[in-house]
């Protein structure tokens, strides 16, 4: 099937990151000179109001080839990748928004490891710093552990596991989560995507990462820190930290600069081919 010399993109999810990419798409000239919105799609559909005109509005995800799409962006919550991945990069290229969804490893395996699809699978670098050269690390293998850590006011926070007190009584800086990163990522799922970002550009995996999450009601950035280790030279070792500050709304799960590193990864999602591209 031919595809338009414009990419069509199709959206899945419409909380903070879809409104803003749809919004973009749907109203900035520049932008549209090269791609153009094939669809919204969104669980509830009473978020849509008047920002999405009628005919874009995706009911169905099953129906999603009606739209011809030639890329699909998700922003909405690890199970789509999960559950629409190999159908969606059977079909076009795929971003997918929440990487979390490769800490499962039957989706690691399927739509990474074991992958053969013709179309490109990418990863947006989110509120990772330095993603060029972690992946320099990696490919002169230089890179043999990683540690990353996210600070976050409690709001901002949506942790699926068990706290005492919970969340909302946090009075200080409060560690909630320290170990691997495969057992955090369902712990908080929309939180830790820029780790599991790391994860896969690293090629260290969910399991070697050593992931912090911090909870601090004082703070009005999103704070990430990530370190690198080489290895040893006479006894001592190369170590590079890594760090972003990011103005955040309290209860923002997306910072503002986020936002734009999101719309300029969806932008780079394009014509780069089969296999894992990192954005």
């Amino acid at each position: 099937m031919a595809h338009s010399p414009v990419c069509r993109v199709g959206i899945v999810g419409f909380g903070e990151l879809g409104q803003f990419l749809s919004k973009n798409l749907l109203e900035n000239e520049r932008l549209k000179k090269n791609f153009t919105l094939a669809f919204v799609w969104n669980r509830s559909k009473e978020v849509f109001e008047k920002t999405v005109p009628n005919h874009l509005r995706l009911d169905t995800l099953d129906d999603f080839e009606m739209f011809c799409p030639d890329l699909i962006v998700e922003v909405a919550h690890p199970l789509i990748t999960e559950n629409y991945g190999e159908r969606f990069l059977n079909y076009c290229d795929y971003m997918a928004g929440s990487p979390t969804a490769f800490a499962n490893p039957q989706t690691y395996e399927q739509l990474v490891a074991n992958a053969h699809f013709a179309k490109g699978l990418y990863i947006p670098r989110g509120a990772l710093p330095g993603l060029e050269e972690i992946i320099r690390m990696r490919l002169s293998n230089r890179l043999l552990d990683a540690r990353i850590t996210m600070k976050k006011h409690p709001n901002s926070i949506h942790f699926l596991g068990e706290l005492s007190p919970p969340i909302s009584e946090t009075n200080g800086e409060r560690v909630l989560f320290e170990g691997s990163l495969r057992e955090l990522c369902p712990l908080a799922p929309n939180n830790v995507n820029t780790m599991a970002v790391l994860a896969l550009a690293s090629g260290l995996g969910f399991d070697q990462i050593e992931a912090k999450l911090i909870a601090d009601p004082l703070l009005e950035h999103h704070i990430t820190t990530v370190e690198l280790f080489g290895p040893r030279s006479h006894g001592s070792r190369y170590k590079l930290t890594l760090m972003r500050e990011s103005p955040a709304g309290i209860g923002a799960v997306t910072s503002s600069a986020t936002l734009m590193t999101f719309l300029d990864s969806m932008i780079a999602a394009n014509g780069l081919g089969s296999g894992l591209h990192f954005i």
